[in-house]
């Protein structure tokens, strides 16, 4: 294997610590078993999703196992609902696990919450052989020590007081059933990590923390319960993101203890703001349910955070949930951080909201994302777009929904955009609101005249054929007789019908909102100009 040696500007604990190798060679060609492993303390993040899906393209390609464990030891940070939440997050964007806690396995208990007897006899193991030790020193000696070191300027850790204790120490300890930590007990020298995307690191043990594997409350803490759960469920790839880097040389040194052999390392990059900021687990937008309530589609959510730190060996862009699988591959993950660009998300989401609109079973399913939110936003509004009873009761109705779609499907690059920005079709324009008072004042003067004039509603109203076609040669027709540019009618008919410059062709959303509707609303703007609006003398023919 080809191997070049340099050293990356990167920091994690201290600088000077730190050597990184590239390695050239990243293929994976034999089936792997690869794990999801979330704690339950919130919504699932979008840096989380990307971790699940990388885990599962990679299970799926080489023809491995996924597995989905829940690491809920930290008590003190566990949210009730949180699991189900992530799990129904994950069965949206259409990963389903072959081991869980829900779908079970040869691996059980996959919350680890009920697999602490595992741990602590490990964790005796380990302070057995002298790879870890018993910890009695409170939180209030911990934190002298922490406030000392600041003082002083020197790098905040444990001091390792527990270490020197001698077994005549320690059983004096047990025997007043002082409470204790375990803690890892770090060699020194220098721990080596083999990383797929980082290449290969080398850290100077002085840096790294005696850090606790076991608490006091008998919970073991994600270094140690990570690394025997990885083991005895037969892990052989870890995909995790980068920030966990500097914590792998303690399960390096865990694996060495243990006699174990490690898995693959694949560290991912960062996602970040526009602004380089870190993305927050905290912000709502950084959560896939922010997307899932928004209606963004999953195989758009799925393909724009795929794309976040890995690219295809190709320039395609828009790729199904079977492609993203067919082409994934851990050689051309980046090291570089990604940014995460709504506006990318909303161009692959209009993409993959297009090829939905090809096939019948694909338009159903927007109608189907499409019907309930219409019904909430617009609750008793909804259908009272005509006076005549017959025509309120299919508003909502699929074949209709559907017909709203494929017309405006071009100018939208969300379903949800449909309710938001084109209420016109389920509910009459407002006259009064700011976007239609914009929209009246770039109409030429003598427009509206025309549009609403009796002789316009009476050949409206008689034409033989009520399709698109039929609507633009009557307003040619209108054009022509009043000495008006067509476009000028078209602009009129949109502010009457619609309200806003929003939308499809005029003639196209006619058609939609049908003959009654058309003519509802020519005759509400007509009693809304009387009341309101300035009339022109015009001569009208």
């Amino acid at each position: 294997m080809l191997c070049q040696s340099i050293v990356l500007k990167r920091v994690w604990n201290q600088p000077q610590s730190i050597s990184f190798i590239y390695q050239a060679t990243r293929r994976v060609h034999t089936p792997v078993r690869v794990r999801f492993a979330p704690s339950p303390t919130g919504y699932l993040h979008l840096g989380g999703l990307r971790t699940a899906l990388y885990n599962y393209f990679l299970a799926k390609k080489t023809g491995g196992q996924f597995i989905l464990r829940i690491e809920d030891t930290d008590q003190s940070r566990f949210v009730p609902g949180a699991t189900e939440k992530l799990i129904n997050a994950l069965a949206w964007a259409g990963i389903q696990p072959d081991e869980s806690p829900y779908h079970g396995g040869c691996h059980e208990p996959y919350y680890q919450s009920k697999r602490t007897a595992l741990y602590q006899t490990h964790a005796e193991e380990l302070i057995k052989h002298g790879h870890a030790y018993r910890c009695f020193c409170t939180p209030e000696r911990l934190h002298r020590v922490r406030e000392s070191q600041h003082k002083e300027g020197q790098v905040v850790a444990y001091d390792r007081h527990c270490s020197y204790l001698s077994e005549e120490q320690i059983q004096e300890h047990l025997g007043q059933s002082h409470p204790f930590t375990i803690r890892l007990n770090v060699p020194k020298g220098t721990t080596t990590v083999k990383d797929t995307v980082y290449g290969t690191i080398a850290f100077n043990n002085a840096t790294l923390d005696d850090t606790i594997l076991m608490k006091s409350d008998g919970f073991p803490t994600y270094h140690l319960a990570n690394v025997v759960d990885d083991h005895l469920m037969k892990i052989t790839h870890v995909l995790r993101g980068e920030e966990w880097i500097p914590s792998t040389p303690k399960h390096m040194i865990l694996y060495q203890a243990l006699g174990w052999t490690p898995p693959v390392f694949v560290h991912l990059p960062l996602l970040i703001n526009a602004d380089k900021s870190k993305l927050s687990k905290r912000t709502g937008d950084a959560h896939v349910e922010h997307y899932i309530k928004r209606g963004y589609l999953p195989e758009s959510v799925n393909n724009f955070v795929a794309l976040l730190g890995w690219h295809p060996n190709s320039e395609e862009e828009i790729l199904s949930f079977e492609e993203l699988t067919n082409k994934f591959d851990i050689e051309h993950i980046n090291k570089t951080a990604a940014v995460v660009d709504i506006s990318k998300l909303d161009w692959i989401n209009k993409q993959h909201l297009l090829r939905r609109t090809e096939t019948p079973e694909g338009v159903k399913s927007l109608v189907d994302i499409l019907q309930p939110v219409v019904e909430t936003m617009f609750k008793d509004s909804v259908s009272i777009t005509t006076r005549l009873e017959a025509h309120e009761k299919t508003r909502v109705e699929p074949e209709y929904l559907s017909d709203v779609i494929h017309t405006i499907k071009d100018r939208i690059s969300n379903v949800h955009d449909i309710s938001r920005l084109c209420g016109y079709f389920f509910v009459a324009p407002d006259y009064t609101s700011t976007d239609a008072k914009a929209l009246y004042e770039r109409l030429c003067p003598k427009t509206l005249d025309v549009v609403l004039s009796a002789n316009a509603q009476e050949t409206f109203r008689a034409l033989d054929t009520f399709d698109s076609e039929e609507i633009k040669t009557w307003m040619n027709a209108l054009a022509k007789k009043n000495s008006i540019k067509p476009s000028h009618i078209m602009m009129g008919l949109r502010y009457v019908v619609t309200g806003t410059h929003v939308g499809a062709s005029v003639a196209k959303t006619m058609q939609v909102l049908g003959r009654s509707v058309c003519l509802d609303r020519l005759e509400c703007a007509t009693e809304f100009q009387k009341t309101h609006a300035k009339t022109t003398t015009a001569d009208i023919a």
